[in-house]
């Protein structure tokens, strides 16, 4: 247990002090690092949540070890003290700067209201000595620390990692914690309710949160399974496109009766025969059109009444020949 000083309070706090200008530093060093406004917002609480995780592990460490044994873990400490008001220090410079810097980020709820009311909450624990207890609920940081550093870094982001630990921690440990505090209060407070009062209070945010996170996967899901039909549809289109413009009349093999049915669709053969077939097309019309214009198709095999019967045979000729040089192709 430590007794803090009569003239001990927030703004005379070496540690406040200390924190506020270490973060502020923090902030402008990394600022120019990052280019949109977002990650920016997201720097303060990175910090914060990093350190608040790491502050929560030795108590953690009890809390388990003693099977959720809330009794047998250690009292409040200077190192717990200087966690609490790191965290004051942390909701004070993200509304600070974050009026500075990023006020579109900063709304209503999240921001002045939840930061006002935890600098709130972390005093009277420090005033009632409880800074053990919000150090070991401070292990609840850790979902914080995942979707804040996937937010600086979105190659670092997971969504299962993030949901996982969300709901280990702010619900699962969370109800776990209010009942240890409700249920053990005379030896853990000294009778107070304070503790379970609180967290029976925030729950439900926590709750709040974690069914838009489970929202948000289901809306991202709907999503995907959208995309990925479209993109089928769009295959099969194409494919469609591209049986419609082979012409009629020329024999080709379908992939569900061709034995090589894997060598032909993984080459482009079919897109080369076709450029090909249009190509050969223009060239026997041209050269049709040229022996329609000559003398010597009016007077093949002595025809010399126009009659008409040696042009069709003429044109019966060349349609044969371009089917059997596309069959050659």
């Amino acid at each position: 247990m430590i007794s803090l000083p009569a003239t001990d309070h927030l703004f005379h706090s070496t540690a406040f002090q200390s924190s506020l200008v270490a973060l502020t530093l923090a902030f402008y060093l990394c600022s120019p690092r990052l280019p949109t406004v977002k990650q920016r917002s997201w720097i303060l609480t990175t910090i914060s949540s990093a350190v608040m995780s790491l502050a929560s592990l030795p108590l953690a460490y009890d809390y388990f070890s003693s099977h959720g044994d809330i009794t047998r873990v250690q009292q409040s400490n200077m190192w717990t003290y200087c966690a609490s008001r790191f965290f004051q220090a942390y909701l004070t410079a993200d509304l600070v700067l974050g009026l500075l810097h990023y006020r579109s980020k900063v709304n209503w709820l999240t921001g002045w209201v939840h930061h006002s009311v935890y600098v709130l909450i972390v005093e009277y624990a420090i005033r009632m000595n409880w800074t053990h207890i919000f150090c070991l609920c401070a292990i609840m940081e850790i979902p914080t620390f995942v979707l804040a550093i996937a937010t600086i870094n979105p190659n670092l982001r997971s969504d299962v990692l993030f949901a996982t630990t969300f709901f280990l921690t702010r619900i699962a440990l969370h109800i776990r914690l209010g009942l240890s505090f409700f249920l053990q209060r005379a030896r853990v407070t000294e009778g107070s309710m304070g503790p379970g009062i609180i967290m029976a209070c925030i729950l439900p945010l926590h709750a709040f949160w974690f069914s838009g996170c489970v929202k948000g996967f289901v809306k991202r899901s709907q999503q995907g399974k959208k995309k990925k039909r479209t993109v089928d549809g769009n295959g099969v289109a194409a494919t469609k496109r591209e049986h419609s413009s082979i012409p009629n009349g020329i024999p080709t093999t379908t992939p569900s009766t061709s034995p090589h049915t894997s060598a032909f669709a993984s080459s482009p053969r079919p897109s080369t025969l076709s450029r090909r077939r249009a190509t050969l097309r223009l060239a026997v019309r041209k050269r049709w059109d040229q022996f329609r214009r000559s003398r010597a198709g009016r007077h093949i095999g002595g025809c010399r009444d126009g009659c008409g019967t040696c042009c069709r045979y003429a044109r019966w000729c060349m349609t044969m020949w371009e089917l059997k040089a596309v069959e050659r192709t």
